[in-house]
């Protein structure tokens, strides 16, 4: 009887194995799904970069006073980037343009039709399932960011300002001029629900968060 529950104690019961088991399971769990959340969270982040990178593009280009087209010796244009979440899908994508009418805003399609006549540049499309989440007004009086009158802003850099120039409409698609501007706030989203942000402020200066 004694070398029977000595054997006994050398293996596993049912009831300890499949503790066992759901222990790795819930280990194994957790770390692919904090995997999975830092790898979303890194590719939000590059895009983030990305779009900071761009933004210093446009103003390079602005202030640095580039050629619109190589060749052309044109270079009247001033240089942005042009948002929108008025209408579906265009959270996924954004249009970097030449301002070549002066008009202070983007005047190709969404589809960016590139040419020797059109203002398109490029058009830099969100990955991963990311998209813009949000267009938001920072104010310099300490209010309360408002991120539901925006639903689509063009900006430029324009030679010798390093500052930028906004173009607010609303959802509507009216033009209207904020008070006590202080920038605009990007928010950006992953399938995940991670958020990172990039905020241009009218001096010219970005900050990714």
């Amino acid at each position: 009887m004694s070398r029977y529950f000595k054997e006994r104690k050398l293996g596993f019961t049912i009831v300890e194995m499949l503790v066992s088991i759901s222990i790795l399971f819930i280990i194994a769990s957790t770390v692919v799904l904090n995997q999975s959340r830092y790898t979303d969270g890194a590719a939000l982040s590059n895009l983030a970069e990305e779009l900071s990178l761009n933004i210093s593009r446009a103003q390079s280009y602005g202030i640095g006073v580039r050629e619109v087209v190589p060749g052309s010796s044109d270079f009247s244009a001033s240089y942005g980037l042009v948002f929108s979440t008025s209408f579906p899908s265009a959270n996924l994508a954004y249009v970097f343009f030449a301002d070549r009418n002066d008009n202070q805003g983007y005047d190709g399609g969404w589809g960016c039709q590139v040419g020797i006549a059109e203002e398109c540049v490029e058009r830099v499309e969100m990955t991963g399932g990311n998209y813009v989440d949000s267009l938001c007004l920072v104010f310099t009086n300490g209010a309360p960011e408002d991120c539901s009158s925006v639903g689509r802003v063009d900006f430029i850099f324009t030679r010798p300002n390093v500052g930028v120039q906004f173009t607010f409409h609303d959802v509507n698609g009216s033009a209207f001029t904020p008070a006590a501007l202080k920038g605009l706030k990007i928010t950006l989203k992953s399938p995940k629900d991670e958020v990172r942000s990039v905020t241009l402020y009218t001096n010219g200066q970005i900050a990714v968060q």
